[in-house]
């Protein structure tokens, strides 16, 4: 069974009310489990006022699993920043941190911005 790590553009976009985004989610949890980061709940929380936040977080809740950060995780993290940023790439810390979580967990990565995630152990969900 699939099991898919959902990145903080998709959701952005199912909370705007965009099809695509809707449908990709109805589409994906038909095949498997669907999870986010905890760091896509700071992400998203960023863009909601506080009557949003109160709304859309815990419908939020009941249709995706919230995925804690391993020290595991972390350290891969830490790893792929040092190595990108010797190369002259800059990884964001919240990226490589979806990303090494979604290479420990084994997830597919469902985002939008595949640019963001050069790691070559990723395994992302087409679209």
């Amino acid at each position: 069974m699939l099991e898919f790590l959902v990145d903080t553009d998709i959701w952005v976009d199912f909370f705007h009310d965009q099809k695509y985004a809707r449908d990709l989610i109805n589409k994906i949890s038909i095949h498997g489990p669907v999870f986010t980061s905890i760091l896509s709940i700071t992400e998203l929380r960023t863009g909601f006022t506080q009557e949003q936040a109160e709304f859309y977080l815990p419908r939020f809740y009941n249709i995706t699993g919230i995925v804690q950060v391993s020290k595991s995780a972390a350290l891969l993290a830490g790893k792929f920043r040092w190595e990108f940023r010797r190369r002259g790439i800059t990884i964001p810390t919240v990226d490589s941190i979806i990303a090494a979580t979604t290479i420990e967990n084994n997830y597919q990565l469902v985002t939008r911005n595949k640019k963001d995630f050069p790691m070559p152990e990723i395994k992302f969900y087409e679209f």
